[in-house]
């Protein structure tokens, strides 16, 4: 006799087991707690740098690469030694905002993305391809706008690091590591935006992209501080509930009716 899955309310049984896309939500949670268990342990800053490092790759890219999509020109990238960073651009006028706008968005929508990597888990080593083509990215903006000799070095070691965390790891490790790194996009983000409001409400702090936005848009620093963390916001929830919502429709709503004939 041929063993068949029923399966009740009728319908055939989808291709996707939920076990997988339970397991990736397990992987986000523990990503999460793991990232909030390293901010409070000891010389956390040590070893978070490297993350601190690609954080701040991904800010940087996201100036330049609105700036190339905006119509304009990229004339340097640079990442510096206590993990701040410096994007060099010319762009026409009218794409300012959108330029000024591209790091602390683009890095929210980079770690949103990612975070949707889940939703894929069904197939073969989708962590390791995310892996992959991270590394494959940070080689690109490295070796494209890296001039000066840290930023190229920290973007070649990151870059080989990533490459070889796909190569080497098991493909549930993989996905762990695209979890992880999407949690620190988005945490990092919005504690960066966080510092931000603080700096803008106070009125004191070094140069940031909310005080050059104030200087060719009029409206106060605060504003586009306020404004930016909105959008960061609302792009993780959409994010998070359109991951959840296509995770839910994998489950079968009466577990006890799965039998096998």
């Amino acid at each position: 006799m041929n063993d068949k899955l029923i399966l009740s309310g009728g319908g055939a049984p989808k291709r996707r087991s939920p076990a997988l896309a339970t397991d990736f939500r397990g992987l986000l949670l523990l990503a999460s707690l793991v990232t909030l268990g390293l901010w409070y342990m000891p010389y956390s800053d040590y070893l978070l740098y490297p993350l601190r490092l690609f954080v701040t790759f991904i800010h940087e890219s996201g100036h330049a690469f609105a700036a190339l999509i905006s119509g304009g020109d990229v004339k340097s990238l640079q990442i510096h030694t206590d993990g701040s960073g410096v994007t060099m651009t010319s762009e026409p006028f009218w794409s300012i905002w959108l330029v000024l706008s591209g790091g602390y968005l683009g890095t929210t929508l980079f770690g949103a993305s990612m975070l949707q990597v889940g939703r894929f888990s069904h197939v073969r080593n989708v962590g390791k391809t995310t892996l992959y083509l991270i590394a494959g990215y940070l080689a690109l903006v490295t070796l494209l706008w890296g001039h000066n000799p840290f930023t190229l070095v920290a973007g070649i070691v990151l870059s080989a690091g990533l490459f070889a965390l796909a190569r080497f790891s098991p493909p549930r490790v993989a996905e762990f590591l695209a979890a992880f790194l999407a949690v620190q996009c988005c945490l990092n983000a919005l504690g960066d935006l966080r510092i931000l409001l603080q700096i803008t409400s106070s009125g004191q702090g070094p140069d940031n992209d909310a005080l050059f936005m104030s200087q060719h848009y009029l409206l106060p620093p605060i504003f586009w501080a306020l404004l930016w963390s909105a959008m960061a916001l609302g792009m993780l929830t959409l994010s998070l509930w359109s991951y959840l919502r296509a995770a839910a429709r994998t489950t079968p709503k009466n577990p006890r009716a799965l039998s096998t004939l």
